[in-house]
Order: structure tokens, then C-alpha cells, then sequence
């Protein structure tokens, strides 16, 4: 599904899917490796148009509790023509969780990594909305590859090393948080990066300039709140994967849709 506000250009990818690449301003400097994989860079898109889903074997790592808990994708009638996917948190009860984190043979590993000084631009930018903005904690990021599910409960408490990620907590549930975090210490970059509305659009992302600096952006827009490698709380240097992921924060049913993910680095 594709928002033609963002659409900048197009290409035929690898399985026959059509790839839309969101934003030309976001994108304008990053390697095109779907239409041109000789290119010296590596990629992760997903549109959710077939699912890959399961253990080490597929694409997508699941990870879920809750006897009403699902993940799978959705119908064209539902969200309009084309791929989404939606993890749903279930109706069991409260810190029920629905998870997805991109995987390989060894799951605690992550194939992108911001380094500072490496020179190795990374992309990153997804579109999605939530059912709901009330009792629920969402994060969508790169993620140490180990982490299974960001938050311990649904009082925010962290329960991973090291990402760098986009985030709401049942404290603040309309609020989306930018933040870093490695090893127990997390830092807000921006609280309240954007104002959330149920069943509603948004296309969050950032952009690692190989030096020392990362810039987040929100709907195509470059936000005024940068963020330095090497400060300490900062996941430099450490295997990271892409991940969405929602955790209830009541006895009702939240939902995580996801149109479309893509993360880009150079080699």
C-alpha cells in the first residue's frame, strides 16, 4: 500500500513485488540495491505482500504470549490494495505481547551496525499505525539482535542491550518517543517526536551520515533533534535488527500494522 503524498519512484524487486521507495529527500543519497544489486550496499525491505514467518528458518522471527495473540497478514479489504501486516496483542490479558525481529541461523546476531568514523550510511524508515492510542507499549527500531521483546511490562521497563528506536508507553500513549539505548541506560533523544492518532499513517525513520551523527525523521521531514554515536548511551558498534513489536497494556485488543519497513547500509 503506498501513499502517493511520499512515492518518489519505483522499481520491480527481486521476487516481483513492486517496490516503492517512500520520500525522495529521505532517500535521494541511498543506493538503490533492489534495482541495481552490484551496488556496494545491503538492504532489508519488507511489503508484506507474502509473509516469511516463523523461527531462524523464515525472514521474521515470532515471538508472542497470549492465548488471542496473532500475527499474519491482512486483508486488501481491510487496509486498502497491497501488503501490511498486523501484530495483534489479543484480548487475554494485560502484557500480552505480539513481536517480530528480522533474523538468520545465529538469532542473537543483527546485520546492520552504526559505527562511528566507519564511513557506512544506514537508512532506516518504516510506515505504520496502531488500532488504538491507549494502554499499549510499541517499539519499531533496529534492535540488538538478541532481544526478543523491548519491554519487560507494561510499566516501559527495558528489556534489551542495545537499539535505537521509535517507541509510546502506557504513561504516554499518543506520545512517540526517538530513543537510544545500550546496556541498562536508555536515552530519550526526543519525547514526543510526533503526536499519534488511532488508525492513522505515520512513516518514521533515520539516517546514520557514516561519521558521527544520526537524524530522525518523521513523515519525510527531517526533525530538528539529531542524536551522536558516541555519546554513552548510544548502540554503536553492536549488531542490530529490524523489529516491530506491541505489548498490551490492558484486556484489549491492540494492533500494530505495518505497511512497509526498509533499512539500507552501506557495505
Amino acid at each position: 500500500m503506498a501513499d502517493e503524498r511520499i512515492l518518489a519512484k519505483c522499481a520491480a524487486g527481486r521476487n516481483g513485488e513492486l517496490i516503492l521507495s517512500p520520500n525522495e529527500g529521505f532517500w535521494s543519497t541511498c543506493p538503490t540495491v533492489q534495482v541495481d544489486p552490484e551496488v556496494s550496499a545491503y538492504e532489508l525491505f519488507d511489503e508484506f505482500m507474502a509473509s516469511s514467518i516463523g523461527d531462524v528458518t523464515g525472514r521474521w522471527m515470532k515471538d508472542v504470549v497470549g492465548a488471542a495473540t496473532t500475527v499474519g497478514l491482512a486483508s486488501s479489504v481491510t487496509y486498502g490494495l497491497g501488503g501490511v501486516i498486523v501484530l495483534d496483542a489479543g484480548t487475554t490479558a494485560k502484557n500480552d505481547y505480539a513481536n517480530l525481529k528480522v533474523t538468520d541461523a545465529d538469532a542473537a546476531l543483527g546485520a546492520f551496525k552504526i559505527t562511528a568514523n566507519s564511513g557506512k550510511k544506514l537508512w532506516f524508515a518504516v510506515r505504520f499505525e496502531l488500532s488504538s492510542v491507549a494502554d499499549e507499549c510499541m517499539c519499531i527500531g533496529l534492535l540488538d539482535g538478541a532481544t526478543t521483546k523491548p519491554f519487560a511490562s507494561d510499566t516501559g521497563a527495558r528489556n534489551m542491550t542495545g537499539g535505537l528506536y521509535f517507541r509510546t508507553l502506557v504513561a504516554s500513549p499518543t506520545a512517540l518517543d526517538f530513543a537510544r539505548t545500550r546496556g541498562s541506560t536508555e536515552g530519550v533523544i526526543k519525547a514526543g517526536i510526533a503526536t499519534l492518532v488511532a488508525s492513522t499513517w505515520v512513516v518514521a525513520g533515520f539516517y546514520f551520515d557514516g561519521v558521527k551523527t544520526v537524524l530522525p525523521f518523521i513523515n519525510g521531514v527531517q526533525a530538528n533533534y539529531p542524536t551522536q554515536v558516541n555519546v554513552a548511551t548510544f548502540p554503536y558498534d553492536i549488531g542490530l535488527t529490524p523489529y516491530i513489536g506491541i505489548l498490551a497494556g490492558a484486556n484489549a485488543s491492540k494492533k500494530l500494522i505495518v505497511d512497509w519497513i526498509r533499512c539500507v547500509q552501506i557495505r
